[in-house]
């Protein structure tokens, strides 16, 4: 059995659109953490209902984040959901 190989998300966003990726790696330290936090709960939604991630939502994340805003609300139970 094959070990499975660990991804950066940078190499993540990098497999949806190489443009997307490009502008997370130039966020600043507080727009990263907010589109990282978006982008993975993005991933996560996708991978349980087995889709492939939207480039354009990943963009809408990375907008959103450099304006200050989150995509979404947060609950207590909200990182052991995704």
């Amino acid at each position: 059995m094959a070990a499975a190989k660990l991804m950066t998300l940078q190499d993540r966003i990098l497999q949806i659109d190489h443009i997307q990726a490009r502008r997370y790696s130039k966020l600043a330290e507080d727009s990263m953490e907010i589109a990282t936090q978006g982008i993975i709960r993005h991933l996560r939604a996708c991978a349980r209902m087995e889709v492939n991630p939207d480039a354009s939502a990943v963009r809408e994340i990375i907008d959103d984040a450099l304006n200050g805003r989150r995509v979404f609300a947060e609950t207590s139970n909200d990182l052991l959901a995704a």
